[in-house]
C-alpha cells in the first residue's frame, strides 16, 4: 500500500457517522426488500395450495376441503377472503364432467363471507369449525333441493361431509400451530395431532395435483419417515390418517393399508440397526405379504414399495437433519429442543477440538521441552473428540454395549519382593466400545518409590483409556514426563492388553514388559515384543501384536519377576504350570503360578511378582 493510498483511506471526508447511516440505510432496504420477497412467495404458495387442495373430490363427488380451507384462513384474517378466486377457480371445471358443484361454490362463497365478517366474535377454533361444517351442510342441502337432485344424496352423506369440513379446519388448525412454533414450551405436542394432520393433508394435495399414482408411495416415505425420527405408533398413526384420506379420495386400498400397518410393525424391530437396515425390512415384509392367502388381498404395488423407499432413504441421505426437525416441530417440541442443546453442545466441542488440535500442532514444532505440552493438548484433543462421538451416538450406542462375541472373567494376584508394598500395579478396566483394558506396571526399583511410579502409570493409563485418548498418546506422554524428572532416574515398564469383546479379538502393547502368554486348549504360545521402559529414551516407537480370541482361551499377564523366575527355568515353568491348571477361576489360576513363581526364589533375593489372568467365555 502506497502513502496516497494510505492518506485516502485515513483522510476519506466522509464521517465515521455519515458512513454508518449509509450502511444502516442500505441494509434496511435490503431487508424491506427480502421481507417483501418473502410476503410474495408466501403468497403464491398459499393460493397454489387453495387450488390444489380445492380440486381434490371427496367421496367422489364433493369438495368439503375447499371449504374448510376458506373457513379457517379468513377467520385467520379478513385479507384472505381473495383465496375464494382459486378456490372457485380449481373447482369450476368439475361442473363440464357432470360433478354437481353449485352446493360445494355456495359453500366456499359463504364461508368466506361469514368468516371475514365475524372477526370481533371471539370463538374457539372448534366453534368456528363447527360454523364452518353447519355453512357447509346447508349450502350443499338448499341446491339439492332447489335442483331436485336431493336423491343423490342420503343425510348420512351430508353429515359425513360435514364432518369432513370440521376436521380439515382443526388440521389445518394444528398444522398451523406446529408451524408457527407455538407450543414452545411442548405443552400439547405429545398428541400427534399435527402429525396426523400432516398425514392426512398430503394425499389431498397430490390428488389435487392429479398425481394419484404418488398417493402410496408418499404413504410408504411418510411411515418410514414417521418411523426413523418417531416411534412405532407415530409410524402407524400416520399410515392411518393417509390410508383414510387416500380412501376417501378414491384411492380405497384396504390391503395396502394393512400391508403397510404390518410392514411398520416388522419394521420397528429393525430400527436398531440402522435405516438401510430399517428399509429393507420394510420393503421385504409388504413384498412378502403380495403372496399371503387371505380374506384380504394384501401386499402393496412393486413400483410404490421401491419408489416410496428409494426416495426415503435419498431425501434421507441429505436431508435428515431436516426431517427430524419435521418430525420433532409436528409432534415432540422437547424432544427437539434437547435436540437442539445436544447440537449445541456438540458444536462447542467440535470447536474446542479443533482449538486443542491448533495448539497441540504449534507446540509440536519445538524439540525442547514445550514438546510435553503438544502431547498433552493432542491427549486432550482425543479426549474432545471421544466425547463428542459419544454425544452423537448416545442413546443407540448405549443399547449395544453388553453386546459382544465374547466376555472375559480377569482375577490377579501379588507378593511383594519385602514387607507389604509391592512396587508392581495392575488392573482393568472397561473402557467403552465394547474393549476392556488389562494392564500390569512394574516401577524401577522396588517398595514405595516403585509402587508410587507404576500407580500413577496405571491410573493414568486406565483412565485415559477410558476418556477416549489413543494407547500411542498416552504412553508417548507418560514417557515425556518421565523425561523431564531432574537429577533423578525414573521408569517403568507397561504391559497393555486391550479386548475387543466385539470383535472377539485383542491388541498387545508393551514397553521393557515380560511376555504374555496365551493358553488356548492344552497349549500355551507367547506375546513378545521389544521396546525400552518408559523413561529411558525420547522419541519412544509404540507397536503392538494383535490376535484373534476363542472362547476358552486364557490371557496371562506377569510381571518380570514371575517371568524370569529364581530357580534358573524361568519361563517355562510357567508355561508348565499355565497349561496344567485345570480350573476356571482366574484367580485360581494367577496364585497357583504366583505360588510356584515365589517357590522358585527360595534362598534367593525375591523380585516383586504380579499375575494378572483373563478367562475368555
Amino acid at each position: 500500500m502506497t502513502k496516497n493510498d494510505k492518506d485516502r483511506l485515513y483522510n476519506h471526508p466522509v464521517s465515521g457517522l455519515e458512513i454508518f447511516m449509509e450502511h444502516t440505510d442500505r441494509a434496511g432496504k435490503a431487508g424491506t426488500f427480502s421481507a417483501a420477497r418473502a410476503r410474495i412467495a408466501r403468497g403464491i404458495l398459499l393460493v397454489v395450495t387453495t387450488f390444489l387442495i380445492s380440486r381434490a373430490p371427496f367421496m367422489g363427488e364433493c369438495f368439503p376441503g375447499a371449504a374448510a380451507l376458506i373457513s379457517y384462513m379468513v377467520s385467520r384474517s379478513a385479507f384472505n377472503i381473495y383465496l375464494v378466486l382459486p378456490a372457485a377457480a380449481a373447482i369450476l371445471p368439475f361442473g363440464g364432467r357432470g360433478y354437481d358443484i353449485w352446493g360445494d361454490l355456495a359453500a366456499v362463497c359463504l364461508c368466506g363471507l361469514i368468516f371475514s365478517s365475524v372477526r370481533g366474535v371471539k370463538l374457539e377454533m372448534w366453534q368456528r369449525a363447527l360454523c364452518a361444517a353447519a355453512a357447509d351442510v346447508i349450502c350443499v342441502s338448499m341446491y339439492r333441493l332447489i335442483s331436485s337432485t336431493a336423491y343423490k344424496i342420503s343425510p348420512w352423506d351430508l353429515i359425513f361431509q360435514g364432518a369432513v369440513v370440521f376436521g380439515a379446519v382443526m388440521a389445518f388448525d394444528r398444522l398451523q400451530a406446529a408451524l408457527e412454533r407455538k407450543n414452545e414450551d411442548g405443552s400439547g405436542a405429545e398428541d400427534n395431532l399435527s402429525l396426523i394432520s400432516l398425514g392426512a393433508l398430503c394425499p389431498v394435495v397430490i390428488k389435487g395435483a392429479g398425481f394419484d399414482f404418488l398417493i402410496w408411495p408418499f404413504i410408504i416415505f411418510a411411515a418410514l419417515w414417521a418411523l426413523t425420527y418417531g416411534s412405532q405408533g407415530k409410524c402407524l398413526a400416520v399410515i392411518v390418517s393417509s390410508g383414510a384420506a387416500a380412501a376417501l379420495l378414491g384411492n380405497e386400498q384396504w390391503g395396502f393399508l394393512i400391508t403397510l400397518l404390518i410392514g411398520g410393525t416388522a419394521a420397528s424391530l429393525g430400527r436398531r440397526y440402522g435405516r438401510v437396515f430399517m428399509t429393507v425390512i420394510f420393503a421385504v415384509s409388504c413384498a412378502a405379504l403380495g403372496s399371503a392367502e387371505s380374506g384380504v388381498i394384501l401386499g402393496v404395488d412393486n413400483y410404490c414399495l421401491l419408489l416410496g423407499a428409494a426416495v426415503f432413504l435419498a431425501v434421507n441421505w441429505k436431508l435428515s437433519s431436516s426431517l427430524r426437525k419435521l418430525m420433532w416441530s409436528l409432534s415432540e417440541n422437547e424432544g427437539e429442543k434437547a435436540y437442539r442443546e445436544k447440537k449445541a453442545a456438540e458444536d462447542a466441542l467440535k470447536e474446542s477440538e479443533k482449538n486443542v488440535g491448533a495448539l497441540a500442532e504449534l507446540y509440536g514444532t519445538y524439540m525442547d521441552s514445550r514438546s510435553v505440552i503438544a502431547t498433552q493438548l493432542a491427549v486432550t484433543e482425543q479426549i474432545i473428540e471421544k466425547a463428542r462421538y459419544k454425544m452423537r451416538r448416545f442413546p443407540a450406542e448405549k443399547a449395544r454395549e453388553g453386546e459382544g462375541k465374547i466376555t472375559m472373567r480377569i482375577g490377579c494376584s501379588q507378593c511383594a519382593a519385602a514387607g507389604s508394598i509391592n512396587g508392581d500395579c495392575c488392573g482393568w478396566q472397561d473402557i467403552g466400545d465394547g474393549r476392556t483394558a488389562m494392564i500390569i506396571s512394574d516401577g524401577m526399583g522396588k517398595g514405595k518409590k516403585a509402587a508410587a511410579e507404576s500407580l500413577l502409570v496405571t491410573r493414568t493409563v486406565l483412565s485415559l483409556l477410558k476418556e477416549g485418548a489413543g494407547v500411542e498418546l498416552i504412553l508417548k506422554m507418560i514417557n515425556e514426563v518421565m523425561l523431564m524428572k531432574e537429577n533423578e532416574d525414573s521408569f517403568a515398564t507397561v504391559d497393555l492388553v486391550i479386548a475387543d469383546r466385539k470383535a472377539a479379538r485383542a491388541k498387545f502393547y508393551k514397553t521393557g514388559a515380560a511376555p504374555t502368554l496365551i493358553r488356548r486348549k492344552s497349549a500355551v504360545e507367547e506375546v513378545r515384543l521389544s521396546a525400552v521402559p518408559l523413561g529411558i529414551v525420547n522419541g519412544l516407537k509404540i507397536k503392538y501384536v494383535e490376535v484373534s480370541l476363542k472362547k476358552g482361551d486364557w490371557l496371562i499377564m506377569m510381571s518380570d519377576g514371575v517371568s524370569d523366575g529364581g530357580d534358573g527355568k524361568g519361563l517355562s515353568a510357567v508355561k508348565e504350570t499355565a497349561a496344567a491348571v485345570r480350573s476356571e477361576d482366574p484367580k485360581t489360576m494367577c496364585d497357583l503360578i504366583i505360588n510356584r513363581a515365589s517357590d522358585s526364589y527360595i534362598g534367593r533375593e525375591r523380585d516383586d511378582l504380579t499375575v494378572l489372568a483373563a478367562k475368555i467365555l
